[in-house]
């Protein structure tokens, strides 16, 4: 192929990436103003594209949906930060409390939109099943961040002990404290880090300090 062919390719390469990112970002952000289930019109009008567009890129509003998680998720990731497993417990208590809890409030509109599509709607299994792959990642993160607590455990109480810390951290949770019960975002993260320490102190006694 030519240098002007490879161009040629390159450019229309450039121009749907370009597209495919602008429309998800379209979605994402009407999301993030209550727009739990953007039509495929209301997509269309905010980024700028025609309607017939979006499904050149996208098979169905399901594999749209696909790739918006993809987005979502790499817009909040930057607030997420790597916590040294070899800290003192308290310490890391109170990390992954800040930083779990400034994630999940900047990821509140995408939470509430995967509840709504998970419930009803085209891209339903798409929600169901990024529900759980986050809620896999955040239970391996755990179970690695509190490893050497958990590991003092027997089978069933570190199960179990490890389900209630992921639990106490869930997207679902920190949605009922905030808009449910109406607890300001330090509020909401002062009641997760209660529910994180009386669960490592009902576990492991003094020894979790």
């Amino acid at each position: 192929m030519g240098s002007e062919a490879t161009k040629i390719v390159d450019g229309r390469q450039h121009r749907t990436t370009r597209s495919r990112t602008a429309i998800c970002e379209a979605c994402l952000d009407l999301v993030e103003e209550g727009v739990l289930r953007p039509s495929a019109d209301e997509i269309a009008e905010r980024a700028g594209v025609s309607r017939r567009s979006i499904f050149n890129h996208f098979g169905d509003l399901a594999e749209l949906y696909d790739a918006v998680v993809e987005v979502g998720l790499e817009r909040c990731a930057p607030l997420l930060e790597e916590i040294p497993s070899d800290q003192p417990v308290s310490l890391r208590v109170d990390q992954v409390v800040r930083i779990r809890s400034r994630f999940l409030e900047a990821m509140a509109p995408f939470t509430r939109a995967l509840t709504a599509q998970a419930l009803v709607g085209p891209a339903s299994d798409q929600a169901r099943r990024a529900s759980k792959e986050a809620t896999r990642f955040q239970h391996a993160n755990i179970e690695r961040l509190f490893q050497k607590e958990l590991a003092r455990l027997d089978p069933i109480d570190r199960a179990e002990t490890l389900e209630a810390i992921s639990a106490s951290m869930a997207p679902l949770l920190w949605e009922t404290l905030r808009r449910n019960r109406g607890l300001s975002a330090a509020r909401a993260r002062a009641v997760m880090k209660r529910m994180l320490e009386a669960i490592l102190r009902d576990a492991l006694g003094d020894a979790w300090r």
